[in-house]
């Protein structure tokens, strides 16, 4: 199993000046692509800058069919904006095959409307991952990835702000996505946040080969955070988790008066990503 962490190339807004924005600021987490054989790809999650990047980003041309327009296949784990507006950066081609739950599919017909305008250009063909109601996890397969066997676990992570009832979070919301080679047994998870995480996924980190962590500040820390204690309460969560390699997307955000490098995330055994970076699993 192969993955590509993409963060939007050169039109990544800087994490520092997102961290300075504040909690309303706008953000592009990227996503990742993964694949079985190193041709075929699969996207989780999509954000414009990402969509950009596939079709001018040369240097993607050293992973066969990453950056083709037959890249049209995606996984959410959740209806946020910075991972679905990308969807319709792709609205010219053949249909798009979209992996989610119940609820994204509600948010994204419903709330925030992308799927019914791509009806009007490329369609999409929907793939429900069962995860609702009383069923909190899901193994579910993909077209064209026959070594991979993928599980949706439902996590808590904070709803969309467009959410159509925000103050009651339905089971599919938003899930954390485990990944397993079944030609080589190596395991992939990813997740918004280990706070949002919940009992389920983190008994799938245990197991994971390589853990891949968002960042839970797209909304802004709760009220009365200290981000620098936040950040070194992960850190110390992150030690408990037994993965082999532990990769944040986006640096903690340290208090002012601490102001600790990245080599404090390498004490820890975590890694921060970069735009294309390979992970071989």
């Amino acid at each position: 199993m192969k993955l590509v962490v993409l963060k939007g190339g050169e039109e990544s807004v800087p994490l520092t000046q997102c961290a300075r924005a504040g909690p309303h600021s706008t953000r592009a987490p990227g996503a990742v692509a993964l694949s079985g054989d190193g041709l075929r790809w699969v996207l989780v999650n999509v954000s414009p800058s990402v969509a950009m990047q596939l079709s001018t980003d040369a240097r993607l041309l050293r992973h066969p069919g990453l950056p083709d327009a037959a890249v049209r296949t995606v996984v959410l784990t959740d209806a946020q904006v910075d991972h679905v507006t990308g969807l319709l950066s792709l609205r010219d081609g053949a249909p798009i095959h979209l992996y989610a739950t119940p609820a994204v599919f509600e948010e994204l017909t419903h709330a925030l409307p992308v799927l019914p305008l791509l009806e009007h250009y490329c369609g999409v063909q929907w793939h429900v991952i069962p995860v609702a109601g009383e069923s909190r996890e899901a193994v579910f397969h993909i077209e064209g990835q026959p070594t991979l066997e993928f599980t949706a676990v439902a996590t808590d992570g904070p709803l969309p702000r467009h959410a159509a009832q925000p103050a009651s979070a339905e089971v599919g919301e938003t899930i954390a996505l485990a990944v397993r080679d079944l030609v080589t047994g190596q395991r992939f998870f990813c997740a918004r946040s280990l706070a949002a995480a919940g009992f389920e996924a983190v008994a799938w980190m245990q197991q994971a080969d390589c853990l891949l962590l968002g960042d839970d500040r797209v909304d802004g820390w709760p009220a009365g955070t200290d981000p620098g204690a936040a950040a070194i309460g992960m850190l110390a969560q992150l030690d408990r988790v037994g993965a082999r390699r532990k990769v944040l997307m986006a640096m903690p955000e340290w208090d002012a008066g601490a102001g600790r490098p990245a080599g404090d995330l390498a004490r820890h055994g975590v890694e921060l990503a970069a735009d294309r970076m390979e992970i071989n699993l």
